[in-house]
Formats: C-alpha cells, sequence, structure tokens
C-alpha cells in the first residue's frame, strides 16, 4: 500500500452491511473529497466504531488512509478506523449546497457512465433515470437464490464473531429499482442502507402495511425529488455497477448548475 495520510470527505453514501471473513462485518461508505474527487472507504466495521465516531451521510470526516495494493479502482482508499473524527456535522450544509457539490458528477446516462469506466477505471458516479420510468421491486429472503442464502448465512456467522457478538441483521426483503436511462431498461438491487433501515422503521410503525408504505415512498415520492442513483462496482467485478446509494431533493439540480454559485 501507498503510505498513510490525512484525508477529508463528505458522506453521501453508506451501503448495507457485508459479512466479510477477515473484518467481520464491512460496510462500503463513498463521497467527495475536497477537491470534488470521488472516494470510496473501507472496510468500515461500522456497528463497531465507537459511539463519537459513527457519521452519518452529509457529514464530513477526517481519517488516514491509504491506497490499497490489490484494489485498483482509483477512488478506493483503505481507512484506519481509529482516526475517523466527525469534522462537520449533516445539518450545517443547505439543501442546494449538498446539491452543487454532486450535481457536477451526474453522468449522461449509464451507459456512459460504463463506457467512463472502460476508459479511465472509474468506479464511482450519479446517474438520473428518465422520469416516470422508476419502478420499486420487493422480494422476501426467503425466495432468494442460493447465492443470496448464503449471503444470509455468512450474516449469521459474523454476528458471533468476535470478543461481543454483533447483534444478527433482519433482512427480510431484498430491494431494487428498475428504471430507464437513455432509452435502456435496468434492474438493480439497491444496495443502500437507508432502505433497510426504512423498511425496519416503517415495520414499527405500520406493521402488515410496512412493505406497501415502503413501495410508496420509494416509488412515488422519492422519485418525484429529483432523483438520483449513485452507482458504484464492486472489487471482485469492476466492469458492473449497482446501486449503492439513493440521492434526491426538492431543488433541480440541472437547474442549481445554470445558476450562479452561492457567495
Amino acid at each position: 500500500m501507498t503510505p498513510r495520510r490525512a484525508e477529508r470527505a463528505l458522506v453521501l453514501v453508506k451501503a448495507f452491511p457485508q459479512p466479510s471473513q477477515k473484518y467481520e462485518e464491512t460496510v462500503c461508505c463513498a463521497g467527495l473529497g475536497p477537491e470534488g474527487d470521488f472516494v470510496r472507504l473501507y472496510p468500515v466495521r461500522f456497528r463497531q466504531l465507537r459511539p463519537e465516531q459513527r457519521f452519518d451521510r452529509w457529514d464530513v470526516i477526517e481519517y488516514q488512509a491509504e491506497r490499497p495494493r490489490q484494489d485498483h479502482r482509483p477512488e478506493s482508499r483503505h481507512v484506519s478506523e481509529d482516526s475517523i473524527r466527525i469534522a462537520q456535522r449533516a445539518g450545517e450544509l443547505s439543501d442546494e449546497e449538498r446539491v452543487r457539490l454532486w450535481a457536477p458528477h451526474v453522468s449522461g446516462s449509464l451507459e456512459a457512465l460504463k463506457a467512463s469506466n472502460v476508459a479511465t477505471g472509474r468506479s464511482l458516479g450519479i446517474v438520473r433515470p428518465e422520469p416516470g420510468s422508476v419502478r420499486f421491486h420487493a422480494r422476501a429472503t426467503d425466495d432468494a437464490s442460493d447465492a443470496d442464502r448464503r449471503m444470509q448465512d455468512a450474516y449469521r456467522q459474523v454476528s458471533l464473531m468476535g470478543e461481543q457478538p454483533l447483534p444478527a441483521l433482519k433482512v427480510k426483503f431484498e430491494f431494487s429499482y428498475s428504471f430507464t436511462s437513455a432509452g435502456r431498461k435496468h434492474r438493480m438491487k439497491i444496495h443502500d442502507w437507508e432502505v433497510q433501515a426504512a423498511f425496519l422503521a416503517y415495520e414499527r410503525r405500520y406493521g402488515d402495511q410496512a412493505l406497501a408504505v415502503l413501495t410508496e415512498e420509494y416509488e412515488q415520492h422519492i422519485p418525484a425529488r429529483h432523483l438520483h442513483l449513485v452507482m458504484g462496482t464492486m472489487q471482485a467485478h469492476p466492469r458492473q455497477f449497482i446501486v449503492i446509494g439513493l440521492l434526491r431533493s426538492g431543488i433541480d439540480p440541472e437547474l442549481v448548475l445554470r445558476q450562479a454559485p452561492l457567495l
């Protein structure tokens, strides 16, 4: 690895925890550095961080990191967890300020993002689905594929590792979006932690109606707020993009970019 150095990033995404034989359980986070460049931060064992280190989306964090030797994706950073510090909380950024930060990174389409990946190795990006094309899908984990069942087994195993076992993650459904980008249809799993947390919150509040309420939120209300999808590739599949996070705003990003910047 390259020498470790101090870095700073605005967190845009916290993906759902993934089981790891080496790290027990990790969360891949993505954000923007001070120069507006994308960064991918891992392995972050988020549920094992100290309370004062547990950052939220839109927080600015400082940390020590190095470029991993075996991960050739240019945005990837191997983070020293003990060095993570929250430098600024999300509430200090207005909605317009947030949009101004991420809007310049929107690709013309998913195909354009894939072309950039081939040409430059770019492995993080943002895509805007065509208006009216977004559909939200849920599949019970009881109906999961063999690969998905192995993933659930891995969750149960890592929950028992370590001196202080982690509470088991409750994953009742897998969620995905189908959408159209530049006239081409796509369907992708949503790996954002937020959607799983939303379902659990709705289940406590609405009981058996939780899935219906969640579907209405993610298929109607969220797309109506200028939904954009944060895309990232996996280390094992550097050409395959997945949805790792959702961005939305009451402000149209295209309109913001046409306006003069804030003073």
